[in-house]
């Protein structure tokens, strides 16, 4: 019996979630099914149906990513999935088909995502456009390289509330680097607290906001497991978002993180690279870092997605780029472009002139967001300069003073 890919009925909805979660060998909690529910448009959310049976899943949320200069509607494509017993039959790439096509539907020039494998991704275009640092400290033994004095205070707050508390220090953090994803009261309902005990039966979570007299300047959510050993106790604190929107607010909170009583190692992921944390820390290698891939992303409509942001690390940069750019699969993009740059905005045009770069649609979502320069990829022979000076010039226009940072997965 043939298989075909359609928009999932309304009505099957949690029986895709569920079908994703036996796809990645784990269960999806009811209150998880409920929070997607809310933040979700099923018409975006895509099946494939062998028979009347669900094999394969897949879904796209509408989001708005920020972007230098401002922000851009964008797909976030998630909870793709198919079942081992159907692999290799070419329904991810039917799936995806149709989440792109969607995206440029709606007008939404990027489609962004978190990858379980990066190498599934990048033959449909996405190129890494954030890192994620991770960390496994030593929390007392990472202390701090001054005495800076405490200022302010760290309040714990009741489960169910601080949504009024935390909104504004997140808008005021987004405003200082791309990456960061705009969030309406029911995205913030899966991140926050609801309950204080864990539905899982795991350790609940707790939100802590740090303020001042001037307001809400930090705040963190984190959870806490409890453990002893021979030498006393040996707990383990994971930090799931820590966001300042003020320098101060950023080392007040971890301060308070890195000295939850019984705590002796803290867990987290998802910081950028260049995050303050390094420079705060007395240790920085007691911090335990790694680093990994972040967000993904693919431009689906060329000259929509790049006269969406601005250029120059101070939004005012000009020159002009001309590219030939490689796309297999969305090849309405492929071809010549031009970027004229002036006093910082961009005006893109198909071009029939000699180009200055070459390089392929994931390299051009890689360089996006301005974390990663033409002249790095170009190292490893992704990005092709064909003219003299032509790899300094797109980093001069790509390049953000702060790397991209993505603090949430959807």
């Amino acid at each position: 019996m043939s298989v075909e890919i359609q928009v999932c009925p309304p009505d099957r909805f949690r029986e895709l979630l569920r079908l994703s979660g036996v796809a990645f060998s784990e269960n999806v909690p009811e209150d998880l099914m409920d929070r997607v529910e809310r933040v979700a448009e099923k018409e975006r959310f895509f099946t494939a149906l062998d028979g009347d049976r669900m094999v394969a899943t897949s879904g796209v949320f509408t989001m708005r990513l920020r972007v230098p200069g401002g922000e851009l509607p964008a797909g976030g494509v998630t909870w793709v999935s198919v079942l081992p017993s159907h692999r290799r039959r070419g329904l991810m790439r039917g799936m995806m088909r149709l989440m792109i096509d969607d995206c440029r539907s709606r007008g939404e020039p990027i489609a962004i995502l978190w990858a379980a494998e990066g190498a599934i991704y990048q033959r449909f275009g996405f190129g890494l456009a954030t890192f994620s640092l991770n960390l496994e400290a030593e929390s007392l033994s990472v202390g701090f390289a001054r005495e800076w004095e405490a200022e302010g205070a760290c309040r714990l707050i009741a489960a169910g509330e601080g949504l009024d508390l935390v909104t504004p220090v997140y808008e005021a953090a987004r405003v200082q680097r791309v990456g960061f994803l705009a969030r309406t009261p029911d995205w913030w309902l899966g991140i926050l607290p609801l309950a204080e005990k864990d539905s899982t039966g795991g350790e609940a979570k707790r939100l802590v906001v740090y303020e001042t007299e001037d307001g809400p300047e930090a705040y963190a959510v984190y959870k806490t497991k409890v453990e002893w050993n021979v030498r006393g106790p040996s707990g383990v604190l994971r930090v799931e978002e820590a966001i300042g929107a003020t320098a101060r607010g950023t080392r007040e909170i971890w301060r308070f993180l890195l000295n939850v009583d019984l705590m002796r190692t803290l867990k987290t992921s998802r910081l950028p690279a260049d995050h303050a944390l390094f420079h705060l820390a007395a240790e920085p290698r007691r911090l335990g870092t790694s680093v990994g891939d972040g967000l993904w992303l693919r431009i689906v409509d060329v000259a929509a997605a790049l006269e969406g942001r601005t250029y120059g690390m101070d939004g005012a940069a000009g020159g002009r780029l001309t590219f030939e750019l490689r796309d297999e699969y969305c090849p309405r993009n492929a071809g010549r472009w031009t970027v004229d740059v002036e006093a910082g905005r961009a005006h893109v045009t198909r071009s029939d002139g000699p180009a200055d770069i070459a390089l392929d649609a994931a390299d051009l979502g890689a360089m996006f967001l301005g974390g990663v320069g033409a002249t790095v990829l170009a190292l490893t022979g992704r990005v092709v300069e064909l003219r003299a000076g032509s790899l300094a010039l797109a980093d001069r226009l790509f390049q953000t003073g702060l790397l991209p940072w993505c603090p949430q997965e959807f």
